[in-house]
């Protein structure tokens, strides 16, 4: 008799163990669940039209970066550069002016004034890729997002929206000797320092004349 309570007591337990452990969710639940993807397309369009603009009204001059990175690398970086990934590389949202000199297939290159003499740049017209706009703006938080995909999407996105909305117009529209304002993202490295050619992506472009 003993015996046959002690089992019974055990089947009990085993039970409200396996009970306990079991939770039942209803089918369309856990679909639903597993359907709600990242969307990219829209996190983007609200950094783009709502948070962007005014990261550009603030983006530094590119002559003045370089003035401050010439004079104290680490404290402008630190100040004036952002970076998700851990690495050589700091991406700034930069503003200039400059006159077109060359219109190539894959870029324009532009006549800058800088300190005593005339400094070239490149702005980007084909081969717009990478991180240089998620990462300059410092809109994006890398602890906001569970996967590298996801902040993936959010750079293929931005370079999508240049490639399709602020670059043809510029690129039907200029001329050799026009006068450029733009505002876009520029990328250091910070161990190899260097301002000869850099290429800018551009987010705010305008021909002043």
């Amino acid at each position: 008799m003993k015996k046959l309570i002690k089992y019974i007591l055990i089947l009990a337990v085993i039970g409200l163990v396996g009970y306990k452990s079991i939770y039942i969710k209803k089918l369309s639940e856990v679909k639903k669940i597993e359907g709600q993807k990242f969307d990219a397309v829209t996190y983007t369009g609200k950094l783009w039209d709502e948070k962007l603009p005014a990261k550009l009204d603030s983006s530094i001059e590119l002559g003045t970066l370089i003035g401050f990175i010439e004079a104290n690398p680490l404290d402008a970086f630190s100040r004036f550069s952002n970076a998700i990934g851990i690495g050589n590389y700091r991406y700034s949202l930069v503003r200039v002016n400059g006159v077109v000199a060359v219109i190539n297939e894959d870029d324009v290159t532009l006549k800058v004034s800088h300190a005593d003499s005339v400094m070239t740049i490149k702005i980007a017209t084909e081969f717009v890729y990478g991180n240089a706009i998620r990462d300059a703006s410092g809109l994006v938080d890398i602890k906001d997002f569970t996967n590298t995909n996801d902040l993936n999407s959010i750079s293929e996105e931005l370079n999508k929206r240049v490639r399709t909305t602020v670059l043809p117009p510029f690129r039907t529209q200029v001329k050799q000797g026009d006068e450029i304002e733009l505002t876009g993202a520029v990328q250091f490295n910070k161990e190899h320092i260097s301002f000869k050619d850099l290429e800018i992506i551009p987010i705010r472009i305008m021909i002043l004349k």
